[in-house]
């Protein structure tokens, strides 16, 4: 990594800061935070860190930090997704390659970021994002899409689903205490987010070589962790 690298960073934590103030954790700045490192851990692994592209380090930054702000659970409107293109639109000459068109390069961005969701990929097909992207651009996709994953899964994952669980259930019925019922409830759903999901990820949707790698022990803490709350209880949160 460059100083470069470093600014372009500090200014992606900026805008997101700024942009998803006050979400949750599952969602907001630390997550992307996160994900944008396990990104460049990904990326050194499987390019080997003294031969990686500057300018896929860039990439692999500016999408990694950006891929949720525009979250459709949080951009029924198209408020964010419009904030997300202007934000990129500043920062594109770090992502275009020197004799290549800044717009492409900007409209490539915009549709990895898309790629990046699960839920897309699952609604349209496999491997969608293929045909409207340059291998390049698939790649730093693939990057971020298995750092994005491997923050799905394993136990602080599923700690982030019971979070986001409660969270919702709390906000919906206005409710204060974590009672037994409430527990149950959103036990329920966690069990039904990982048949749903998160048991698939590190078979079927994490596909570089150092992201199965990374997931392989994530997957079995989650299996764990998940019989751990179904026979002794959920963790307190109150």
């Amino acid at each position: 990594m460059e100083a470069g690298h470093l600014l372009l960073w500090a200014r992606c934590r900026r805008f997101v800061g700024d942009v998803c103030a006050g979400r949750d954790a599952t969602h907001g700045l630390a997550h992307m935070e996160t994900v944008t490192g396990n990104a460049l851990l990904i990326l050194h692994m499987e390019h080997g860190a003294a031969s990686c592209p500057s300018l896929t380090i860039s990439r692999v930054i500016l999408v990694a930090m950006l891929h949720d702000v525009a979250d459709h659970k949080y951009d029924a409107a198209g408020r964010l997704i419009q904030q997300v293109r202007e934000f990129l639109k500043a920062e594109k000459g770090a992502i275009t390659a020197a004799g290549m068109d800044s717009e492409e390069a900007f409209s490539h961005a915009l549709t990895t970021i898309e790629a990046v969701s699960f839920s897309k990929e699952k609604k349209q097909c496999m491997r969608w994002f293929e045909a409207k992207l340059p291998s390049d651009w698939v790649f730093v996709r693939d990057v971020v899409s298995d750092a994005d994953k491997l923050e799905a899964i394993g136990e602080e994952g599923l700690r982030r689903c019971l979070v986001y669980t409660m969270h919702t259930l709390l906000i919906r019925e206005g409710r204060q205490g974590w009672d037994a019922v409430l527990q149950q409830r959103c036990l329920q759903g966690v069990k039904e987010h990982f048949v749903e999901k998160l048991s698939r990820l590190s078979k079927e949707f994490i596909v570089t070589t150092a992201g199965k790698f990374l997931a392989a022990p994530r997957h079995a803490a989650m299996e764990r962790v998940l019989q751990e709350w179904e026979s002794q209880g959920l963790p307190s949160f109150f």
